[in-house]
């Protein structure tokens, strides 16, 4: 038995169903890092998305991180990030406050926010939201001592494809 929903209010929406679309494995697979790198993002789903009020890329990937030094990275996007294995650090000096993220952990990034790279025993990035004073600044660092590894969804276009998962969309449901 299937349940239909139709709330009341709610914007039309087309009469035509819609496949989902299912990539099977998509957390399975390897990906390598870069050379010279020790962190790199690998896009495995992008669209433009059909919503009326403001249509924009959605896409998703994996994050990996490992110890040693990192490239920087200038948010003109949103992101969200949701930790799957192991730990990424994140000290945020707006509060203070170090943030241990571990499988399960969930952490938001808004528009505007700009990654410096800064080398230390550990190295770590230093986030900056635009339009403050550098004293007023809202700073965060990322780093890890071993490893990092994390499902992420952000509304900009595929940047870096996962090598593995390209073209694994399946065309058709298979029930």
């Amino acid at each position: 038995m299937f349940l239909s929903l139709e709330l009341s209010g709610s914007p039309a929406v087309s009469g035509n169903l819609v496949p989902l679309t299912v990539i099977k494995g998509a957390g399975h697979e390897f990906i390598p890092l870069p050379n010279g790198e020790n962190a790199t993002v690998a896009d495995f789903h992008s669209i433009r998305t059909n919503t009326t009020e403001s249509p924009s890329y959605f896409t998703s990937g994996f994050y990996k991180i490992e110890a040693g030094p990192a490239r920087p990275a200038h948010y003109t996007f949103e992101e969200t990030k949701y930790v799957l294995n192991g730990q990424i650090d994140i000290l945020d000096e707006a509060t203070g406050i170090t943030h241990h993220l571990t499988p399960g952990d969930f952490a938001f990034f808004h528009v505007g926010s700009k990654v410096q790279v800064r080398y230390d025993q550990h190295p770590f990035f230093t986030l900056k939201s635009p339009g403050r004073s550098e004293k007023n600044n809202t700073l965060t660092w990322f780093s890890t001592k071993s490893s990092g590894f994390a499902f992420y969804a952000v509304t900009r276009p595929v940047r870096a494809p996962h090598p593995n998962l390209k073209d694994r969309e399946e065309k058709k449901s298979r029930l």
